[in-house]
């Protein structure tokens, strides 16, 4: 073969490997974008509620009404669409076709239809669904469902180990054993025998709620993927974290210690403890009370608080704040007895409210400054 036809072969090679490529690309982003639109066409005000009310067999009991406002909905469908995205550039850098996300999904899929199975069975039943015993049993007569048991319990384990390295975490993930594996076989057989039923039945599995909510679904664990692939990318620096410090006064720890000098000196003047407690006071346990820790047993509380407290005579305030750890104290001796005493502080934490209200029922845990700094610059 003469060297101009080989170099004409190789060049050919590179167009025709080049041109499968592009296409791959082109393919995997047409794909991605076909899902998302697809999921966002779905996402009618009828639909939505569907969605969030079809894991019920009491759909008219649970939540209602996001998609009949206009601002509800818009907002949904934003933070929907934020979601989307994450998961449309994951399918396009082929993380959909990755052997552990397979697993991950159709294991996690296969928990959505069973619990969604169940309430529909239950709703027609009118009463609780107990899949039968000889049902379960069976499950386990089959080779290749203990297989795939074990590869289930194992791709979700070392999920869970990539997830804990990749952001530090030291936290370790046994094989379950014991009772713990004899409750999770249990889960996994009932699991089974649910989701095929789903499957087999093809009025169920055709409903537009269910086949939304695998969509749904799916993009909730690429977009999990996506983010943990890239988490180093999207990690808060100490510098951002000081900047964003620098400009948020509201977090300002000395702030807080400024105040809790305020209190202590209305405090000393004979104001009313138990009202300043009340309306200052950032320990839930004891805010409602008054501040007070009745018949505490000796070293329960903090030892610098205690070790204060004690020391004072009944009624009297301590006259300066009391550092430790969690915060800054003001404390007052209500009595004590031989192996008791009664205490009532004011807390204000070294810690803020977490600004995000992941559910406007349960008051917002207490968490650092820092926390909530590379919370919002990574957000």
């Amino acid at each position: 073969m003469s060297k101009k036809l080989i170099i004409g072969s190789l060049v050919l090679m590179g167009a025709v490997c080049a041109g499968y490529f592009v296409w791959q690309a082109q393919s995997a982003r047409a794909n991605a974008a076909r899902i998302e639109s697809e999921i966002l066409k779905g996402l009618t005000a009828n639909e939505i509620n569907l969605v969030l009310n079809s894991d019920s067999p009491d759909s008219a009991s649970k939540t209602s009404g996001i998609g009949e406002s206009a601002e509800t909905r818009q907002a949904f469908l934003k933070g929907m669409r934020e979601y989307l995205a994450l998961a449309a550039e994951a399918r396009r850098e082929g993380m959909a076709d990755d052997p552990k996300f397979k697993i991950n999904f159709e294991h996690k899929k296969n928990l959505l239809l069973a619990d969604l199975y169940k309430a529909k069975l239950e709703k027609e039943a009118g009463k609780n669904y107990v899949v039968p015993e000889e049902e379960l049993e069976s499950v386990w007569a089959n080779a290749q469902n203990e297989r795939q048991f074990e590869t289930d319990m194992e791709t979700l384990r070392s999920i869970q180990m990539e997830v804990a390295k990749e952001r530090g975490d030291q936290q370790n993930f046994p094989k379950p054993q014991g009772e713990s594996l004899i409750k999770g076989r249990e889960k996994w057989a009932r699991t089974k025998v649910l989701s095929d039923r789903a499957k087999a039945d093809p009025e169920f599995a055709a409903k537009s709620e269910v086949q939304l909510r695998i969509k749904i679904l799916e993009a909730g664990i690429l977009s999990a993927d996506y983010l943990r692939k890239h988490w180093a990318k999207i990690k808060a620096t100490p510098n951002e974290t000081s900047e964003y410090l620098a400009v948020h006064p509201e977090f300002d720890l000395s702030k807080k210690r400024s105040k809790a000098d305020d209190i202590l000196k209305r405090a000393l003047a004979g104001e009313d403890f138990s009202k300043l407690a009340a309306e200052f006071s950032e320990d839930r346990s004891t805010k409602s009370k008054g501040g007070l820790y009745e018949n505490i047993a000796k070293d329960t509380l903090w030892i610098e608080v205690e070790t204060v407290a004690l020391s004072l005579q009944n009624g009297q305030v301590a006259p300066s704040i009391i550092e430790t750890h969690t915060g800054y104290h003001i404390v007052k001796l209500d009595n004590k007895k031989a192996d008791t005493f009664s205490v009532r502080h004011i807390l204000l934490q070294k810690a803020f409210e977490d600004p995000r209200n992941f559910n406007p029922d349960i008051p917002p845990p207490f968490i650092s400054a820092e926390e909530i700094a590379k919370a919002e610059i990574e957000k």
